[in-house]
């Protein structure tokens, strides 16, 4: 991962940031250049169990751009050290090709062959102090936050170019400006690392205090506008937080039991209403039996004569209405007597 930055429009760092000093480096010693074969017998000396193809083409790579770009390594000019980016490169490389640090030190057996054939480069003896410096270094991956301090070290370098093309590319300024935002979560890590232990601080911490987002973006145009419409977001969100109802689930009476849902409700209604439905078609033929046989029947003839003949008594009907309502419960398909017909005799006593 070659940038931390977060947020920015697709194609931003393509567009506006490939003369970037990281930018170039990569892109440069990325390419397949048309000499690299000029390097293959050298990188044959290489000696690993698999993967031995590509990591040649790495080895080539290297040796190519320790060739090529001496001027660069002296870091007096070029305002960094290249041999830096270069460490990363590699590293970061073989990660990719052969997965984590932690596979079976396959990695460092990788690193160790290419700092073999470092060596076995014919180079003035001037230059050879550059050669020995720029060899692919253990000591930079011994910290297991080596990508952030990559992309820090990136940052640090490509500083004073990304201030210079903010200025220039000023309708583009809030992409700028989130692009240099996304870092400062690097600087939040290493201050709390320098703070815990200076040791892990890296050696151009101290250097790189100076672009650290939280001093850099007021510096930008639009610097005014953004934060504007930050606040105007914050204050949206708190809007919108206010007054919003609380979540609810089922609520509770005062005296701390839980109020039955609406649904729960609509079942406890219905199984009342099933048990009340029940209980009245239990009754209901007991009632009309009992009525016949009062009104009909030499029982209720005799029950008369204890109690007294009283007309209205038992829903004060007659024959004529009993017999009526028999009529409409058979001819409503016989609900409380389904199929079998019912005839009541009388027979004097």
């Amino acid at each position: 991962m070659e940038d931390g930055s977060s947020e920015v429009p697709e194609g931003f760092v393509e567009n506006y940031l490939s003369t970037l000093p990281s930018k170039l480096f990569y892109n440069d010693i990325k390419k397949n250049h048309e000499d690299l074969s000029k390097y293959s017998q050298k990188c044959e000396q290489i000696v690993v169990n698999n993967k031995k193809d590509e990591l040649k083409e790495i080895c080539k790579k290297y040796l190519r751009y320790l060739e090529n770009n001496y001027t660069l390594w002296n870091k007096v000019t070029s305002g960094y050290d290249v041999c830096i980016l270069l460490n990363y490169w590699i590293y970061d490389t073989l990660t990719g090709l052969f997965g984590s640090e932690d596979s079976s030190g396959i990695i460092n057996v990788a690193f160790g062959n290419l700092q073999l054939v470092g060596g076995y480069l014919n180079v003035d003896s001037t230059k050879k102090p550059f050669y020995d410096r720029c060899k692919p270094n253990y000591e930079m991956f011994k910290h297991n936050d080596w990508e952030k301090r990559k992309q820090f070290y990136e940052y640090y370098i490509d500083y004073d170019t990304i201030k210079r093309l903010s200025d220039i590319y000023t309708p583009q300024c809030k992409d700028f400006y989130k692009y240099i935002e996304g870092k400062a979560k690097l600087y939040e890590h290493f201050e709390n690392e320098c703070l815990s232990n200076e040791h892990n601080c890296p050696d151009f911490y101290d250097k790189s205090r100076d672009y650290n987002p939280k001093k850099v973006l007021q510096d930008l145009s639009c610097h005014a506008e953004m934060v504007a419409a930050k606040q105007a977001i914050t204050r949206k969100d708190n809007s919108r937080t206010e007054h919003e109802p609380a979540p609810r689930t089922h609520a509770s009476d005062v005296s701390g039991h839980r109020t039955p849902s609406y649904d729960e409700l609509i079942k406890e209604n219905s199984n009342i209403g099933t048990k009340v439905g029940h209980s009245v078609l239990g009754v209901a033929p007991f009632l009309l039996t009992a009525t016949a046989l009062y009104k009909y029947s030499p029982i209720g003839s005799w029950i008369r004569k204890l109690g007294g003949h009283n007309e209205s008594s038992l829903s004060n009907m007659d024959g004529e209405g009993m017999n009526r309502f028999l009529a409409n419960t058979q001819g409503s398909h016989d609900v409380f007597f389904g199929d079998t017909e019912c005839y009541i005799s009388y027979q004097p006593a």
